[in-house]
């Protein structure tokens, strides 16, 4: 079975006096374990809905999430599955809980019941994965933006969670701190940890190994970005694509060799010495 399975599943908020908006409409997909799948979409396509319902902090409307096959709308799976789905949020602040940065990362371990040997071998690697083993004895409050969504992950790390969800979380940093969270999530992939990155950044997009677009609550695209960002609907979707990208395809137009739409500056320059070459 895969890791994550999705089927038929809405959700709507409600306004109140008999009022709702259905942010998610009938969705249906998998995910296997070890994939690296962002979700696109333009704000108000249902993307940090869907992050909230795939770690149980919501449960469907209608249809059903299950989690390695749990589903998330039994109150007896939610321990677990939260245990399995680690989330990051956009907002690092919002997920600290102790001044002092090991106390912090110990949280989580601490609320699972393990012993004190347990919880110091977990903080250590946590902060290795992260780059962050220096700090461990200093406050939050000194940390730039990117170093406290490190703190973040390492947080969630600690829990060795099977699947981590970034939920929109380099909205706040410059393009530094983006690269480097990126670089994090590609290796905790490839240690074998699945990554869901929640975005609106076409660039993010291009470093995963597929691409779900949501538009209104409805999957509009999904395949590798190479597939999506070739769609005719990006468009639609509200979506810009990458310079190299978008160059690539107005010059595929004027008989440049590129085979398809690129998304890296490697691909672009490739494309170029091949039509320069014949």
């Amino acid at each position: 079975m895969s890791q994550i399975v999705l089927k038929g599943v809405s959700y709507s908020y409600s306004l109140g006096e008999g009022r709702s908006l259905k942010a998610l409409k009938n969705l249906s997909f998998s995910i296997e374990k070890g994939e690296f799948v962002t979700l696109l979409g333009m704000n108000g396509s249902g993307k940090s809905t869907l992050a909230k319902l795939l770690n149980g902090l919501f449960i469907p409307s209608e249809g059903e999430i299950l989690i390695d096959g749990l589903s998330t709308a039994s109150e007896k799976n939610t321990f677990e599955i939260r245990k399995k789905v680690g989330m990051v949020f956009q907002n690092p602040d919002n997920q600290m809980v102790a001044t002092i940065i090991e106390d912090d990362i110990a949280f989580g371990p601490e609320n699972l019941g393990l012993k004190r040997e347990e919880i110091v071998k977990r903080v250590d690697e946590a902060l290795k994965s992260v780059g962050m083993e220096e700090f461990r004895e200093r406050t939050t409050q000194k940390l730039s933006g990117g170093q406290k969504q490190r703190i973040a992950i390492a947080g969630v790390l600690a829990m060795r969670p099977d699947v981590i969800i970034f939920d929109e979380s380099t909205s706040m940093l410059d393009p530094k701190g983006r690269d480097e969270i990126m670089d994090i999530a590609r290796k905790l992939n490839s240690e074998g940890i699945t990554i869901i990155n929640i975005t609106h950044s076409m660039e993010e997009a291009a470093l995963s190994d597929r691409v779900i677009v949501l538009r209104k609550g409805r999957i509009a695209i999904d395949g590798n970005p190479k597939e999506v960002f070739s769609s005719e609907l990006v468009d639609a979707c509200g979506l810009v694509l990458p310079l190299v990208t978008a160059s690539s395809k107005n010059l595929i137009k004027s008989g440049y060799d590129f085979g398809c739409a690129v998304t890296s500056e490697d691909e672009f320059v490739e494309g170029i010495c091949k039509t320069l070459s014949k």
